[in-house]
């Protein structure tokens, strides 16, 4: 699910990516994080604010109750496939 920054999100756990969008309109990660639930503050090292300053402009929601190593195990895919500008670089 895709939704502008700062929309209500349903509660729940799950991965989100605040993105920005390049110039042919493919979407660009700029921070990927897990959080226990999408309708409270954000989990993570990065704000909102943060994301937006790097050309954040939606965030893609991926809900997952399957349980937090399984987001954590998917958050540490995706950065390493992407490597967000604001997410700090990973080893492989």
């Amino acid at each position: 699910m895709v939704c502008p920054l700062g929309a209500p999100l349903q509660s729940g756990p799950g991965n989100f990516i605040y993105a920005g969008q390049a110039e042919d309109g493919s979407w660009v990660p700029i921070y990927i994080a897990q959080t226990r639930n999408m309708s409270q503050r954000l989990e993570g090292h990065v704000t909102v604010e943060d994301a937006i300053q790097n050309g954040a402009t939606r965030i893609h929601v991926h809900y997952d109750t399957v349980g937090q190593s399984a987001r954590c195990n998917e958050e540490r895919d995706l950065v390493l496939c992407w490597r967000p500008v604001c997410n700090e670089p990973l080893e492989s």
